[in-house]
């Protein structure tokens, strides 16, 4: 028999996601260091392999972990706040208020949690566009969070214009466009060989560059051939200040520049044109779709089911907390289902198996990893989730998918694995004291309200916690 360091076995269904789409019955899948080595009917993996460690998946389901492809961890301390608000008065509610106090305490607390609710609901992934730099060195936090957690991270090193802040907010450190691609390419040479962290580029919106910084931008990814990832037309307002101030609109600049490829991510993509589908097809661009941060600040809804038609790939993303007020993956999948349903008043649009490969396949794509990540596959990384539907939340289950985007909850996900390592087993976090995380995250998110004055308004009243 050989040795191998892990075995699953007995899972009702495994649902490897595939090209072939296999649900495999009474499954079992084996795991070498970091990587699949092989899966299929228990009766075909019995007597095969002698594991360091065996889980008994008996009543339970296996799936692929999640792949997000956009949120903000450092928001994480923001929940909550600035609450029934469109896009720009929220930012000026809470984000851009409090932007100016961050350190690196605040980064790696926010990130902790964020990162430990996202494995909790079966994410393996995590893209963090991170564009807090109020001072240098803050992304360095988000890099120990995963790190420290294990699970799989791409640093989106994101550039913020905040030049513009009024005094009483404004940023102790202006980045600059030559520090952003300098501290990009110096991201990109520390963590090019990193097991299970990697970088992506990521201009914050439309008026952050100037044309040269985005032809720079495309260079820097050519080289390293690493993703860009950039929100776009999440609102009006990115063509509006592109025709004012480049005279094209946003789309037209970045195909201008060079932006545009199979390897860019569009955040949003609410506001596309006939023409702007069109140049998404020909130059291969994937869509990170954010719906409940979309409704949260109702800034419309992007046109899914036709980037679908069209063979637009889409991804998803949960979004910052501070226009979500979760991390939750499983939220995020039946969201995305049921608002297209109710926009399109079709409820054949968006189906859960469809959701599902946005989630997994989709964000594979995105992140140009489809050959390591995304399915349960020899050969592929060891990223799952083990799930329990013995909740009544989810039994009776019928059909795995199904109940696993309509009828799903935390409770469900009992053990995450990334890389052959379970991270969260048996419902409990086994890499970090969950606990700790917990408080020193109440306590720096606390401390940083008070900080920057921030707080909601309810009944007329102003909220904040007893114990402050």
């Amino acid at each position: 028999m050989r040795e191998i360091d892990l075995l699953v076995e007995h899972a009702d269904y495994v649902v490897t996601m595939d090209p072939e789409r296999r649900i495999i019955g009474n499954g079992s899948l084996a795991v070498a260091k970091d990587t699949i080595i092989d899966l299929g009917p228990d009766e075909e993996l019995a007597g095969r392999y002698l594991a360091k460690k065996r889980i008994d998946a008996s009543g339970r389901f296996l799936f692929p972990g999640f792949i997000t492809t956009h949120t903000h961890l450092f928001q994480t301390l923001l929940k909550g706040l600035g609450r029934d608000k469109s896009l720009f008065e929220w930012l000026n509610s809470s984000v851009r208020v409090a932007l100016h106090n961050y350190d690196p305490e605040c980064m790696y607390w926010g990130a902790m949690t964020g990162l430990t609710e996202a494995l909790r609901t079966g994410t393996t992934t995590v893209t963090d566009f991170q564009y807090c730099h109020a001072v240098p060195g803050l992304d360095q936090p988000v890099l120990d969070a995963y790190e420290d957690l294990g699970i799989r991270g791409v640093l989106s090193k994101s550039h913020t214009d905040v030049s513009g802040f009024s005094p009483e907010i404004a940023c102790e450190w202006i980045e600059s466009e030559d520090e952003f691609i300098r501290d990009s390419d110096d991201l990109c040479c520390r963590y090019e060989h990193h097991p299970s962290i990697s970088i992506s580029v990521a201009p914050g919106i439309i008026w952050d560059l100037s044309r040269r910084g985005y032809q720079l931008t495309r260079e820097l990814a050519d080289k390293w051939k690493i993703p860009i990832t950039m929100h776009l037309v999440e609102t009006e307002d990115d063509d509006q200040y592109a025709h004012a101030n480049y005279g094209i609109g946003s789309i037209d600049l970045l195909e201008e520049t060079g932006m545009l490829g199979p390897d860019f991510v569009a955040v949003h993509s609410v506001y596309v044109t006939e023409r702007d589908i069109e140049r998404f097809k020909r130059y291969g661009v994937s869509v990170c779709h954010c719906p409940v941060s979309n409704m949260i600040l109702a800034s419309g809804t992007a046109p899914v089911p036709r980037f679908l038609r069209e063979g637009i790939p889409v991804s998803l993303g949960p979004d910052g907390a501070a226009s979500n007020d979760s991390q939750d993956t499983l939220e995020l999948l039946k969201t995305t289902a049921l608002l297209h349903k109710l926009v399109s008043k079709d409820a054949s649009l968006v189906s859960a198996a469809e959701v599902l490969e946005m989630a997994t396949l989709g964000g594979a794509r995105a992140l140009l990893r489809e050959k390591e990540i995304g399915s349960l596959e020899i050969g592929k990384k060891a990223d799952f989730f083990i799930y329990n539907p013995e909740h009544v939340r989810s039994i009776p289950v019928h059909d795995p998918i199904s109940s696993l985007v309509y009828s799903s909850t935390q409770a469900n996900i009992e053990t995450t694995v990334v890389a052959g390592r379970p991270l969260l087993e048996n419902g409990i976090l086994v890499t970090a004291d969950e606990a700790l995380i917990r408080r020193e995250t109440q306590r720096v998110a606390s401390s940083l309200i008070r900080r920057s004055g921030l707080g909601n308004v309810q009944w007329g009243r102003r909220m904040g916690r007893c114990d402050e």
